[in-house]
């Protein structure tokens, strides 16, 4: 059974290895006419393979030569479920007193808020009044009515005798109920808990409403039989993501211990931490105080989502410490920064009922031990904080609560960055590790990479910026220039492709001692083919001189076309429907015959009779094979030699002819000569060996196909459009078939 067991720790060690190794079936080899070489394309590193943690920002700016921008680009946004709930505005609230609507039997005990004055008003009896006395207040569904609440007379019952004791008499609670601030018409509500009956709610009450802008509640006078407490609020929050009020009426607890203390603030960690609470209680056999209890369950939250590191012994706080209901968001301290920063995580599923649930999820695993141990949701909360600061969401977070007008913004941002940068176990950010750019290791994050290489789920990359003292996602040019500054291959002009962004090129200026993005002035991307002949002008002829279709891996002379080769030719052909018949040479090869076949084929060309070209054979650039055999040995093969020769001159009078003479003989001697005969239209078909050269030639040795520098290669079906007027002058033009000119080997 062992055997059988480690067999199977094995099989998904290998399995999660091969997921993570980045390597794929193997890519088509280069042919080589010549010799019918046959290069594997996966004994060779890719030199520009990043490494993660490594510093890849030699040049030291992002994309745009600017230096350390404050933020980096938004990460990928499509793989976290963003909640964005509409912006719900208060249609109590009125400028001045002008804009408030008519008072009459419609809006009969109505409030309203006049911001000017930070006045409410009431409708009573036709007219808007702003003097109404307290008890003739009440609140239901989250707004101010201007009506009595008739109570139904309670029936106490916590001792046998019927008659009770007051432990404490005409106690005046207040407090703060905040998650945003609760507007007015919140419900207040006191539920006195038997501590005889293991703190169950007993059916001694007492209730308020909030009547201010500020979200404070105020009970002048309550009498208690039972000094511990659940406080219950329910109304609107001002939501901090959307500026406006939350979605839902939303229900918000405490328990307190009011034996020593007449102020209670309700907010999101005393909602988190009351279930623990009572949990502690319940644990000593009920014979310990709330109060002594509170101060370990705040630690535990607050350490539960890495607001702090340690947990001293259990019992009474320190001077220095706060429990959760002494905590509000505007006392310009941690503890405000803490509670504002877990009120923006409470939001990860949205607002109003959906945070209340995502909250009670949270406090209802965290209620048997003090552990937040469900590694999948903060996972997703580290992700989904990520993605709000990469969007700078903390701004407008931080812009909404300033609107408020109600205290210091507290610095949450610095709680909400260290819990994502935790979470992904990044290291701290400062000197020592600046320019750093790693990847997400975190394997229960949507983000997750096997390595710094592996963009399967995500190209958000990470970068220590000291200047800014902390992660933030790294621009293109610092992801995909990992490991850059230490190729110490690099000369002037030398082109890689980026680590991350395969479609993005980097060039080295030798006078800067730097990398930098390289532009259209550096390199010319492909045409498509069909593009180019839809823009040919009257009496226009076009040659399209491209690499065959994809083939086997017979490379010799006798090697056919794959079926999907023959598809690809076919799917050409057919992209030119309103164009007559189509002109074809071919190199001789069987290959390059099937292709202008298939071709036809896709076009319905009745008759193809592709004519021999010379030129067209993938020896054409060679002038002594035996120099060329020696010179291509020396710098590592076909492959190496070929594509060095047409942008560096290497192996040229080595056995090969120069470039742009070789070149012009192509187009002077074997097209030019027939251009009279020559359809509007026409395919010639040749090797990677020739056209390679030819288009680097066409391009100005602006096209990339460095494969020397990038492992870049031409792709099937690709070349160059070479296009005469009547006069018989010409231009060229670099074309490709596929979705791409190139192909990576």
């Amino acid at each position: 059974m062992m055997r059988w067991i480690f067999y199977f720790a094995v099989l998904i060690s290998l399995m999660s290895l091969q997921a993570c190794s980045g390597y794929g079936p193997n890519n088509p080899n280069p042919d080589d006419p010549e010799n019918g070489e046959n290069q594997s394309s996966n004994n060779e590193n890719n030199s520009s393979n990043g490494t993660s943690n490594n510093n890849g920002s030699n040049s030291g700016s992002n994309s745009n030569g600017n230096k350390n921008p404050i933020k980096g680009p938004s990460a990928d946004t499509s793989k976290i479920n963003i909640i964005d709930d509409p912006v719900i505005k208060d249609s109590t609230v009125v400028n001045d007193v002008s804009k408030m609507p008519t008072c009459d039997s419609k809006n009969e005990g109505e409030a309203m808020m006049v911001a000017s004055e930070n006045q409410i008003y009431f409708c009573v009896s036709g007219q808007w009044v702003k003097e109404i006395a307290t008890e003739q207040i009440s609140c239901s569904e989250g707004s101010l009515i201007a009506k009595p609440e008739v109570l139904t007379p309670s029936k106490f019952g916590l001792d046998s005798t019927g008659a009770y004791v007051f432990r404490r008499e005409k106690v005046p609670v207040k407090g703060v109920v905040q998650k945003g601030p609760f507007r007015y018409g919140t419900s207040v509500t006191i539920v006195e808990l038997d501590s005889l009956q293991r703190l169950a709610p007993s059916d001694r009450i007492h209730k308020t409403c909030i009547t201010s802008q500020n979200a404070t509640y105020q009970f002048t006078s309550v009498d208690l039989v039972s000094p511990y407490v659940r406080i219950e609020v329910n109304g609107f929050y001002q939501n901090e993501l959307s500026g406006g009020l939350s979605k839902d009426l939303v229900t918000l607890k405490a328990v307190a211990d009011l034996t020593q203390r007449d102020s209670v603030n309700v907010n999101i960690l005393t909602h988190l931490e009351a279930p623990r609470t009572l949990k502690l209680v319940e644990n000593t056999g009920n014979n310990a105080p709330i109060r002594q209890m509170k101060s370990q369950a705040t630690r535990e939250i607050l350490k539960a989502f890495g607001f702090i590191n340690e947990i001293p012994m259990m019992g009474f706080a320190t001077s220095k410490e706060k429990v959760s209901e002494d905590i509000s968001l505007f006392e310009n301290d941690d503890y405000s920064a803490m509670l504002l920063a877990l009120s923006v995580m409470m939001q990860r599923k949205g607002s109003g009922d959906a945070m209340v649930n995502y909250a009670n999820e949270i406090a209802n695993r965290m209620a048997g031990n003090g552990n937040w141990d469900d590694w999948n949701a903060r996972a997703d909360l580290a992700d989904w904080l990520m993605v709000l600061e990469s969007k700078g969401d903390f701004e407008k977070i931080k812009t909404n609560v300033a609107a408020w007008n109600l205290g210091e913004v507290p610095n949450f941002e610095k709680y909400l960055h260290d819990f994502w940068t935790k979470e992904y176990k990044f290291p701290v950010c400062g000197k020592m590790n600046d320019r750093t750019v790693t990847h997400i290791s975190l394997s229960q994050s949507a983000f997750f990479g096997c390595n710094y290489n592996d963009t399967a789920k995500t190209k958000t990359r990470f970068i220590c910026d000291a200047n800014l003292g902390k992660w933030r996602t790294a621009t293109d040019f610092e992801k995909d220039t990992v490991g850059f500054a230490a190729d110490t291959s690099k000369y002037d002009g030398k082109i890689r492709t980026g680590a991350i962004n395969s479609q993005n090129n980097y060039i080295y200026e030798e006078s800067k001692k730097a990398w930098r993005t390289a532009t259209s002035d550096d390199i010319m991307e492909f045409s498509d083919i069909v593009d180019v002949y839809k823009n040919l002008a009257a009496g226009e002829k076009v040659v399209f001189v491209l690499r065959h279709a994809k083939r086997t891996d017979d490379t010799g002379k006798n090697g056919h076309l794959t079926d999907d080769g023959k598809l690809q030719s076919k799917k050409l052909g057919e992209k030119f429907s309103d164009a007559g018949d189509f002109g074809f040479g071919y190199s001789g090869y069987t290959r390059t015959l099937e292709t202008c076949e298939s071709i036809g084929e896709g076009h319905k060309q009745k008759t193809v009779e592709p004519k021999l070209v010379e030129g067209l054979d993938g020896d054409f650039y060679v002038k002594d094979k035996n120099a060329y055999g020696q010179c291509k040995s020396a710098v590592g093969g076909s492959v190496q030699a070929i594509t060095k020769f047409a942008y560096r001159g290497i192996c040229e009078d080595k056995g090969l002819y120069n470039l742009e003479e070789r070149s012009k003989e192509l187009i002077e001697k074997q097209i030019k000569p027939d251009l009279a005969s020559l359809q509007k239209v026409n395919f010639y078909i040749s090797h990677d060996m020739m056209v390679i050269p030819f288009t680097v030639y066409a391009s100005k040795k602006k096209i990339n196909l460095r494969y020397f520098d990038n492992r870049n290669w031409l792709n099937y079906l690709a070349g160059v459009a070479v296009i005469f007027d009547a006069s018989g002058n010409y231009r060229l033009v670099p074309v490709k078939s596929l979705e791409s000119g190139t192909m990576t080997l």
